[in-house]
């Protein structure tokens, strides 16, 4: 990556980081003044806005336990085999075939061509480690079962996601019950600091133009 690609993409992140930063700013600016300016209706909506979300009915799908492991041992051989000729037949292609020019020139997002490239190299050796790790376990699926079996009895532990998100489903409502005691002066506090910072981000903005 040239040094002018990397100029691109580093012009281009933050171009799209003030624009983040503006226009969320000037959704705080509305809700400011409708703070100020209706509030009964401005706290409803925000009221409705407030939703509970329990984690646990979320997570349990993911906290039951799948046990596969008699049916991949029933077959062993042909689960193997697959796994060692599609993850060699994908590194070699990965590696021999792969070219970033031709992804690139496909995926025309009007994005800087060395951010796509980052992306689509990254993308590929990510791809390249997880068939080379297919392929590890496939031989020793095949060939050293019973390694395998030592690996998985010290790799196969249950995790509780409603136990590891207990209490990230809480609801915390101080500061919305101030903004409710005193509705415009949080709406002044609001626009006031968006504003500022609105500001801010546009002569940035305006600078790069």
């Amino acid at each position: 990556m040239s040094s002018i690609d990397d100029h691109a993409l580093f012009q281009w992140l933050v171009s799209s980081l003030i624009l983040f930063f503006l226009f969320w700013c000037i959704v705080a600016v509305a809700l400011g003044v409708g703070l100020i300016v209706c509030s009964g209706k401005t706290l409803k909506f925000l009221d409705t806005m407030n939703r509970y979300v329990s984690t646990r009915h979320g997570f349990k799908p993911m906290a039951v336990m799948h046990d596969i492991g008699l049916s991949v041992r029933k077959y062993r051989i042909w689960i193997a085999a697959l796994l060692i000729a599609g993850s060699a037949y994908s590194l070699f292609g990965l590696i021999a075939w792969f070219d970033i020019t031709a992804v690139v020139a496909r995926f025309d997002m009007h994005l800087p061509r060395a951010f796509v490239s980052w992306i689509a190299d990254s993308l590929r050796w990510l791809l390249i480690a997880g068939c080379a790790f297919a392929f590890v376990i496939g031989v020793m699926l095949g060939f050293f079962p019973k390694a395998l079996d030592i690996i998985e009895a010290r790799a196969n532990k249950w995790y509780s996601f409603r136990h590891i998100a207990r209490g990230a489903d809480t609801m915390h409502l101080s500061l919305d019950k101030w903004v409710a005691a005193f509705p415009r002066t949080a709406g002044w506090i609001i626009v006031l600091s968006a504003l500022f910072v609105a500001v801010d981000a546009a002569i940035m903005l305006l600078g790069r133009t």
